[in-house]
């Protein structure tokens, strides 16, 4: 079985759907956002889920954008805020899957750090502040992350 097989039958075991987008990958919905999950033939190590499609870029916010995204970037660790396609800003994760043991963890995991990211950028390009617990953790390791990250998803679920 290959990798791409055994993420679509965790995805499955998950209670997610994936339905195949021709050229482009598996979609899925969690939470009513959508993921896509695109694997590549040539590298089933490759690991690459998004969220498509969180925000339209025109010239006239092109440069506010910008700024969201790399306030993002900044903020959140693994996965990455992007313009795709010259108008759209997605949420990307890619991970090297060097083993399947844990999967199912590891897609919670993106898919939360994903929710998170999708989170911080409309706040971000809203002009909205983040508040975040005070820490004397070193700001940038795994556990302060995850704290971060932990403290954006209960308040997205206000």
């Amino acid at each position: 079985m290959t990798k791409k097989e055994i993420i679509l039958q965790e995805l499955n075991a998950m209670g997610y759907e994936p339905t195949e987008v021709e050229s482009l990958g598996y979609v899925f919905c969690h939470e009513d956002k959508y993921f896509l999950y695109s694997p590549e033939d040539d590298d089933e190590e490759f690991l690459r889920i998004a969220i498509p499609q969180l925000y339209d870029v025109t010239e006239e916010n092109r440069i506010d954008v910008i700024k969201a995204l790399h306030e993002t970037a900044y903020l959140i660790k693994y996965s990455k805020p992007v313009i795709m396609y010259t108008d759209s800003v997605w949420a990307i994760y890619e991970h090297k899957l060097v083993t399947t043991d844990n999967l199912s963890e590891l897609l919670e995991h993106i898919i939360r750090v994903l929710e998170v990211t999708a989170f911080v950028f409309q706040k971000k390009i809203n002009g909205e502040e983040l508040i975040f617990e005070d820490s004397s953790e070193d700001e940038n390791s795994d556990d302060s992350i995850e704290a971060k990250i932990n403290k954006l998803l209960e308040e997205i679920e206000l």
